[in-house]
């Protein structure tokens, strides 16, 4: 066994140039939102509290694996390791998908044949709605990882059927106890994996491509059926796991999709919009020009392709009777982009035109994470002033209140930062959604740096009794906040307006 790992390592070496490539782009993509620190939603709670809290959402794998990450069942922040490790698996899921759509041997040639392939596969990994997922200093290694297993199964498929399905669903089941978003992405796949090999066979035999579909879809969807009906925990807040009924699923299906495709079509500026149209378009052509099949039919099959492999990009969560809308559920989109760009770009004569339009979107989504990340650093210093001009009046008025325990809350949000709110309306439409508001969400522990963590004495948080119910005296205005108190509680009241959009 050990000499044939030593064997396997040598003969796929010729792979370390393009995974390391893809490591730097990912991990440069990635850096300003390191350098932020930011607690990113659920990463405040986790800070100070130490749970995982994933198993609630049947990501059970996911609170396992960082068990032994964080080497303790008490989770202490160590970013940005897990980050790290996120963009790691990143840089591998790009250079799976890359060898599955053009295959290994692609990399065997010189570097500047394959640049342009692993510039292709920059939207799997920093897709617009995939760096909410890498925010998270607890998480993002977990939806990560998600993706590489839903792409793994598929390096087997040539190799033996004992070991294909199996390996599918391992895959699915490791996807569906990390993140279930990135189930959409196998069928993603799939459905390329079957147009492209209809495409290339020279036999006009259907009966192999149609077991390889019957096989791969059928153990794919038992799966989630296992996993649905034996080992999903019920769960009705945000979202809801239920499936609809089958007299309403359809409707319900076609209703979420549409919705998800409305927030790709309101969260893309107009040049992305247009630049992934002109890949999808490219991509059609492509494989009509291409097949050894009549070039209409081929035509057809791949719009069709085309297609069905924008439904796979949602469907899990629009099978469901309450979908999540926001961001970090949306990113499998950046897989099909990423495939059409892989599949166009070529070194040969007329298709080298088709290559601009996949570097531009590359470049777009790569400069955006920068935009994002800054963003993120700004409205974290945004926050934290506000919330220490706060603790500081706070302390200062205690003394007037009389003695004893006091109840402490806070209400209303913190604004956005002003070099956030100036930015252009393209910008601030997906900043809006990627990030988060401090307390406008009815989530207390948002508020943890104020409400339990000011180091105030006497103070105590306590979400059963509303203050803001209260006709509290006004103690202190400011242009941020208004502070009410009396003798029974405090209350911190935010001026900031936030439109809240992440659905």
């Amino acid at each position: 066994m050990k000499l044939n790992l030593k064997s396997l390592m040598r003969e796929n070496r010729f792979l370390l140039k393009p995974f390391l490539t893809l490591l730097a782009i990912f991990a440069l993509g990635a850096l300003s939102i390191i350098l932020s620190g930011a607690h990113y939603a659920d990463d405040v709670a986790r800070t100070n509290y130490g749970y995982p809290g994933w198993s609630a959402f049947s990501r059970y794998l996911s609170t396992l694996s960082a068990f032994v990450l964080h080497a303790d069942r008490y989770l202490t922040n160590i970013a940005p390791l897990p980050q790290l490790i996120a963009i790691a698996l990143l840089a591998l899921s790009g250079l799976v998908l890359i060898c599955l759509v053009s295959g290994k041997e692609t990399f065997k040639k010189p570097w500047t044949d394959w640049i342009w392939k692993v510039i292709a596969v920059v939207p799997l990994g920093l897709c617009p709605y995939f760096l909410e997922c890498l925010s998270y200093q607890y998480d993002a290694p977990y939806m990560a990882l998600s993706i590489l297993a839903v792409l793994i199964p598929f390096v087997f498929r040539k190799k033996s059927t004992h070991l294909y399905l199996p390996a599918i669903v391992i895959g699915t089941l490791i996807a569906c106890m990390t993140y279930q978003a990135s189930v959409g992405i196998f069928g993603v796949v799939l459905i390329f994996l079957i147009i492209k090999d209809w495409n290339e066979q020279k036999s006009k035999s259907l009966k192999p491509l149609l077991k390889f579909t019957l096989l791969s879809g059928g153990t794919f969807l038992l799966t989630l059926v296992v996993f649905q009906k034996f080992l999903m925990r019920p769960r009705d807040v945000y979202v809801s796991n239920e499936v609809p009924s089958l007299s309403s699923f359809f409707p319900e299906f076609f209703a979420h999709l549409r919705q998800y495709y409305a927030l790709v079509f309101h969260d893309f500026k107009l040049l992305w919009l247009v630049l992934t149209g002109i890949i999808l378009v490219s991509f059609i052509v492509v494989f009509a020009l291409e097949s050894r099949q009549k070039k209409l039919l081929a035509g057809v099959i791949a719009l069709l392709g085309v297609v069905l492999m924008a439904t796979s990009v949602y469907a899990p969560y629009a099978a469901l009777s309450k979908p999540l809308y926001t961001t970090r559920a949306m990113y499998a989109i950046g897989s099909l982009i990423a495939i059409a760009g892989i599949y166009i770009v070529s070194e040969k004569g007329w298709q080298k035109f088709l290559t601009a339009p996949v570097v531009i979107l590359a470049w777009c989504f790569f400069v955006f994470s920068f935009t994002y990340g800054n963003a993120l650093n700004e409205q974290t210093k945004f926050h934290d002033m506000q919330v220490t001009m706060a603790i500081s009046d706070v302390n200062e008025l205690l003394p007037t209140l009389g003695d004893g325990e006091k109840i402490i809350q806070v209400s209303g949000q913190i604004d956005y930062a002003p070099s956030i709110k100036h930015m252009s309306r393209e910008n601030y439409e997906l900043l809006n959604r990627l990030l988060k508001s401090t307390f406008g969400r009815s989530v207390p522990w948002m508020a943890y740096k104020l409400t339990q963590a000011s180091g105030l004495t006497g103070l105590v948080f306590n979400p059963d009794i509303d203050l803001s119910e209260k006709d509290l005296p006004v103690l202190k205005e400011t242009n941020f906040y208004t502070i009410q108190g009396d003798s029974e509680g405090v209350l911190v009241h935010f001026n900031g307006e936030l439109l809240d959009m992440s659905f």
